[in-house]
């Protein structure tokens, strides 16, 4: 995150936020000095505490909480699909001042009553689905690391995969720990790694290999197409694309948007790029697999407003926090601090 960014989070105190915004201090900036650039919110899971079993709590926001910022969004921006934004920017069209794009990641099953809240407010969405991790297929990894934890038993764990070590499991904290470990060790090795470790630890917890209730069906897919949202691609299997090498990397690309369009019947433009906590989760290489794949755009996790000098395959986007006034603050005091990532010259690799 941006250094300033990071600074002014830290310096406005939450009740300074809420003033700010009750004031009328946020819309008047929004007025006086409208945004030329465009906020794409990254958003995931849409849900109250029952969903840190599968969710990490700080990428969850509550469904009171989401229903508030759209209300307001609708009123206050001009939220456009982000096709139709990412058209504009690659274009060099003006965008309306304002804009606003709504995106989430991943796939989870609560991400349909997110559709229909924005259905209800006229706004469409871009949901990135992990195309092979839907509700009838493979387990989503990110979600079973957390299930294969809280059912290991024993005061520790030892693994061999990739290498021999001893994850304490004594505490919540311990089990914390070891979850972050873990998924540290899934984003760094290749997919045959990651899936071995799986395995094993699926076999030290007695647990088989199942697909993840709490990500969505194909039906529900299906229906958030029906309510008129958009479907991105997030990869088949939610890998971190460096890590995987070019090989598979091309294939997660590639065949996630090649199942998509053959899932559902509708074109697929749109792709982020997984493990933004990685330390490395996209590179210049993989901007241009995901154009030669038929992308027009792809996001990051990079905190920030897309502008049309950003890379259309490295946009940033705007975390996510739940209290409206902490969103509000995001889009019209810090973007003030956002730096935008140079574009690149195109490739044609």
């Amino acid at each position: 995150m941006n250094a300033l960014v990071s600074r002014l989070r830290r310096s406005i105190a939450p009740a300074g936020k809420t003033l700010l915004f009750r004031s009328g201090g946020c819309r008047a900036l929004r007025t006086l000095a409208p945004s030329r650039n465009v906020a794409i919110l990254r958003y995931h899971a849409v849900c109250g505490p029952e969903g840190y079993a599968y969710a990490d709590p700080g990428i969850c926001v509550s469904p009171e909480a989401f229903d508030a910022h759209i209300a307001y969004l609708s009123s206050q921006y001009a939220v456009l699909p982000l096709p139709e934004a990412v058209a504009r920017l690659t274009s060099r069209q003006p965008l309306p001042p304002n804009a606003v794009a709504i995106t989430f990641d991943d796939g989870y099953a609560d991400n349909l009553g997110a559709a229909r809240t924005l259905h209800k407010y006229g706004v469409v969405g871009t949901f990135y689905l992990t195309a092979d991790c839907l509700a009838d297929g493979q387990p989503f990894w990110p979600t079973e690391i957390k299930t294969l934890v809280e059912a290991l038993r024993g005061p520790a764990v030892t693994i061999t995969v990739p290498r021999a070590q001893t994850l304490p499991l004594a505490t919540a904290t311990d089990r914390y720990r070891a979850i972050k470990t873990l998924t540290k060790l899934c984003k760094g090795h290749p997919i045959p790694v990651r899936d071995a470790l799986r395995a094993e630890l699926r076999q030290l917890a007695g647990v088989p290999a199942a697909p993840t209730p709490t990500m969505l069906t194909w039906d529900q897919v299906r229906e958030m197409v029906s309510l008129g949202m958009d479907m991105g691609g997030h990869t088949l299997t939610h890998t971190n694309l460096p890590s995987a090498g070019p090989e598979d990397a091309w294939r997660e690309i590639d065949g996630c948007r090649r199942v998509l369009r053959e899932r559902l019947g509708v074109e697929v433009t749109q792709f982020s790029y997984p493990n933004g906590g990685a330390e490395r989760y996209h590179t210049p290489e993989l901007h241009d697999m995901a154009r030669r794949a038929g992308f027009t755009g792809a996001a990051t996790s990079s905190n920030g407003f897309t502008t049309p000098d950003s890379d259309p395959y490295a946009m940033e986007r705007v975390e996510i926090e739940e209290r409206l006034e902490d969103l509000v603050f995001a889009l019209e005091v810090e973007r003030f601090a956002f730096r935008p990532a140079p574009r690149r010259a195109e490739t044609h690799a």
